[in-house]
Parts: structure tokens; C-alpha cells; sequence
């Protein structure tokens, strides 16, 4: 590391960035062919539409994608937005990683298990599915990562946290059953909470678990809002919208460090009353829905429209890297 310390610092960041870019060009080939069941060490990179093979001029990690305008050279096809965006995103993490913790063995970690994070939140996000294996190397590299005195806890507590977290979201998956008729989450979101209780012990794990379902519900609400709307539903387009509303509101309130207590109380009566009746109307419809999965139980798709809650799971744990102190802060001002 002394060694390294000599160069310049923007030769270290270009080297960091194109690390980012060719694991990402790397971390492509893995969900897709993870999805697919392609070998992905040993099969040459191909279109995935004309399955022409690619040349190496090709595959140059975001650069080809500029050049060849987003379209394939052989059958003039879209190439899909996902593969820059998985590569940028990565050299994105790997700069942050270094620029937060520089260049050191817990930074060779962190690196490995942000690019397993974006290897299960894309897979997810594709097809709602988890690869097993890609859950169980992040567990691994958890625990190793905690054996090595590198991250959160201890060795053992990474293994009960590992073990704890599971069984946490399989418990509040089964509860999904009473009310909606099937469970509230994947199997695979239990086998990432394995995986990120391994990195963060189980404490660290009960702040990821709210946060995750509070950047769920941000991202998940307008999406339902929009169907109403579509379904002229104004009703519940309007309660939709307001807790989406609600949840910015509490987070102002709560992050705003000169907020005035008075104005607090003429805010928060009326925002709990209308939530309230907002909450109302959505369990009704909910109440709704599940009836309709009694009668009919192949409905469920059309009947409940929720994008996936792994990359909330991901997203939290990302954010839980870099900003775990002021995520605490937080949760402290709101207690207190």
C-alpha cells in the first residue's frame, strides 16, 4: 500500500473508475447468463438477439456502448439500457468505496459485496427472481469479512445475524399470508437477508429492515397511484398519494434541525387524520383484493402490482455503508 501511495491521486482514481467499469462489464455477463443458465466463463459475449459473437473492440465497458449508439453492429437492435447503467453504477460504488475507506482490505471487500448487491438487485429487477448462489457468496464473504475484524461485528455475531435475519423474513413473509393469501416476500428475500445480516449482525440488520421498507414504499406508492389513476379510482389514487406524501413530511420534520415545535403540532394533527383515512381506504381495497384471491387464486398477479423487494433491501444496505452514522443520527432525533 506505501508503494501505491506514491502515485498520483488521479491516476488512482482513473484506475479505481476503469476497475468499476470492467467489473460491471463483467457483472452483465453474470446476471444474464445467471437468468439464462449460460456458462458464463468459458461462452464468448454475444448478442443477445442475433446471437452473433462480439469482437473484443466491442465490449469495451461503456465506451461501445456510446460508439455503437446503443444498437448491436450485426441486426441493428436495441441494446439494452441495463448494461451502462450496471457499469456505471459500479465504477459509481467502487470510487465511493475507495473515496470513503481508500485503498484497503476492507475496501477490496466492500467491493466484492457491492458488486454481488448489483448482481442480485438487477437479476430481481429483470425477473424477480434471487439466484441462490449469489446469496450465499455474499453470505460467505460476510462472514469472512467480519472474521477478518474488517466490518461490523464479530465472527459469531455475523453467523447468528446471518441465521436471524432469515428467519426474520420468513416470519414476516408467513404473516403476509393472513392478510393477503400469499407471502408478503420472496423466498429470495429472505436468502438477502441472510446475506446482509452475515456483513452487518442482526442490530445493524433492524435499521436496513425499516429503511428498506420505507424506500419501498417511496418507490412502490406513486407506481400504485398511477394505477388507480388509470383505473379512475380517484379515491385511492388520492390515499396512495397522500401517504406518499405523509412519509416526506415525517422525514422533513424529523431531518429539518431548526423546525418550530408549534408549527409540528399544527402539521402533524391534521397529516395523522387524513392518513388515517388514507390507511382506511387502502386496507379496504385490500380487504378487496384478498377476496378476490379466495375466490381465484390464479388472479394474484393482476390483482397485487408491487415491484420486487430486494433492490429496497439492497438500496438500504448500500446506503447503510456509507451513511450508517447519520442513519443513526437520524433514528435518534426521531426517538427523541
Amino acid at each position: 500500500m506505501n508503494n501505491i501511495n506514491i502515485l498520483p491521486q488521479w491516476f488512482i482514481i482513473i484506475y479505481v473508475i476503469l476497475i468499476g467499469l470492467c467489473c460491471g462489464s463483467f457483472l452483465n455477463v453474470v446476471i444474464l447468463r445467471g437468468l439464462s443458465g449460460e456458462n458464463f466463463i468459458f461462452s464468448r459475449s454475444k448478442c443477445p438477439k442475433c446471437n452473433h459473437q462480439l469482437t473484443w473492440y466491442m465490449n469495451i465497458p461503456l465506451l461501445s456502448y456510446i460508439f455503437l449508439k446503443g444498437k448491436c453492429a450485426f441486426c441493428k437492435e436495441h441494446i439494452s439500457i441495463q448494461y451502462p447503467l450496471v457499469e456505471l453504477s459500479c465504477a459509481i460504488l467502487f470510487y465511493a468505496t475507495y473515496a470513503v475507506f481508500g485503498l484497503t482490505l476492507k475496501t477490496l471487500f466492500l467491493w466484492i459485496i457491492l458488486a454481488l448487491f448489483l448482481a442480485i438487485a438487477a437479476t430481481d429487477i429483470l425477473k424477480t427472481v434471487i439466484i441462490d448462489t449469489h446469496a450465499y457468496i455474499l453470505t460467505v464473504a460476510g462472514i469472512l469479512f467480519n472474521t477478518l475484524n474488517l466490518g461490523y461485528t464479530t465472527a459469531i455475531n455475523s453467523i447468528i445475524g446471518a441465521i436471524a435475519g432469515f428467519l426474520t423474513m420468513e416470519i414476516l413473509a408467513h404473516l403476509g399470508t393472513i392478510f393477503l393469501k400469499h407471502r408478503a416476500f420472496g423466498e429470495g428475500d429472505s436468502l438477502i437477508a441472510l446475506g446482509l445480516g452475515a456483513i452487518f449482525g442482526f442490530k445493524i440488520l433492524l435499521i436496513i429492515l425499516p429503511l428498506s421498507i420505507l424506500i419501498q414504499a417511496i418507490t412502490s406508492l406513486p407506481i400504485l397511484a398511477c394505477e388507480e389513476f388509470k383505473n379512475k379510482n380517484l379515491k385511492l389514487f388520492l390515499s396512495y398519494i397522500f401517504v406518499f406524501l405523509s412519509l416526506f413530511i415525517v422525514v422533513f420534520i424529523n431531518t429539518c434541525p431548526n423546525f418550530n415545535p408549534k408549527i409540528y403540532i399544527l402539521v402533524v394533527i391534521p397529516v395523522c387524520i387524513l392518513l388515517l383515512y388514507a390507511l382506511k381506504n387502502i386496507l379496504d381495497d385490500l380487504k378487496h383484493k384478498k377476496n378476490i384471491l379466495e375466490k381465484n387464486e390464479n388472479q394474484k398477479e393482476s390483482v397485487f402490482k408491487l415491484l420486487p423487494f430486494g433492490p429496497s433491501l439492497i438500496i438500504s444496505a448500500i446506503l447503510t455503508i456509507f451513511y450508517l452514522d447519520k442513519i443513526k443520527e437520524i433514528i435518534l432525533n426521531f426517538i427523541y
